[in-house]
Formats: structure tokens, C-alpha cells, sequence
């Protein structure tokens, strides 16, 4: 006599495919469970203190080089060579679209700084990046 599946089992269930979906099932909350991690890791490294020291300079414009800007004014990126006022010292800072730039009350972009300009400047150093960026500058009305 032959004996179906359905007959060795008290809840008259098929047993085909039941293992399978519980394995497949099981992978796929290990997965979420892994998923959900990464992503809390990556918050909790997001919030975590920056490395990146601010440096205050204080000094005299010698050089502006645009590189390239958008269509839209403040989309500019480019670097300034300034002298360090009192030891003439001179550090290329790095200006990215987007950086602050103020002179008196009123915002200016990239083009609108001269050479001769005093400014004060705060900037950081950015892992990867070759110079220091410019985060905020400011030039006294008049330059």
C-alpha cells in the first residue's frame, strides 16, 4: 500500500514548500535585523564630533582664482592666496558654492572680493581635500 504524504501528517497539511517559506522568512528578518543596524550605525557615526578644527585667519587678499560658477550668483568655487596679517605669512583657502561670504551687512559672491581686500576668514581642513575651505568670511565695508 502506498501512503500519501497527507496521511503521515496529524494536521493534514502538505509538508512541501512549509520549510522552505520558514527559511525564507527567517533570511529575510536576519536581513531587516542587518539592514536596521547599519543604518542606526550610520546615524550615531553622522552625530558623532567632527575632527575638522576651525582656523581663524585675518590678513590681506593677494589672489583670486575662479574656477567655475553656475548660473545662479554664489554657485562660484574657486581659492583665495591670503597674507596673514602680521607675518605675511600667505595660505590658499579653498571657496566652495554655498560659502558665506559677507561684507559688512550685505552677502557678496566671489567675483565681487578684490585682491587688496582685508578679510577675516574661519576655514577647515576636510579629509581628502588638499586645502583648508573657507566656511566664513568676512570683508570690512570700503576694500
Amino acid at each position: 500500500m502506498v501512503t500519501s504524504r497527507r496521511e503521515d501528517r496529524i494536521d493534514g497539511e502538505l509538508s512541501e514548500g512549509g520549510g522552505h517559506m520558514k527559511r525564507l522568512r527567517i533570511v529575510g528578518i536576519l536581513l531587516l535585523c542587518a539592514g536596521l543596524s547599519w543604518a542606526l550605525m550610520s546615524l550615531a557615526m553622522a552625530g558623532a564630533d567632527s575632527k575638522a578644527a576651525v582656523q581663524r585667519y585675518e590678513g590681506q587678499i593677494k589672489s583670486i582664482k575662479v574656477d567655475k560658477c553656475g548660473l545662479q550668483p554664489g554657485s562660484c568655487e574657486g581659492s583665495v592666496i591670503l597674507a596673514k596679517a602680521g607675518s605675511g605669512e600667505e595660505v590658499t583657502l579653498a571657496i566652495r558654492p554655498g560659502t558665506w561670504l559677507k561684507r559688512g551687512a550685505q552677502f557678496v559672491t566671489i567675483d565681487e572680493l578684490g585682491v587688496g581686500n582685508r578679510v577675516q576668514v574661519e576655514a577647515v581642513q576636510l579629509p581628502g581635500q588638499p586645502l583648508q575651505q573657507i566656511t566664513i568670511l568676512n570683508s570690512a565695508e570700503g576694500d
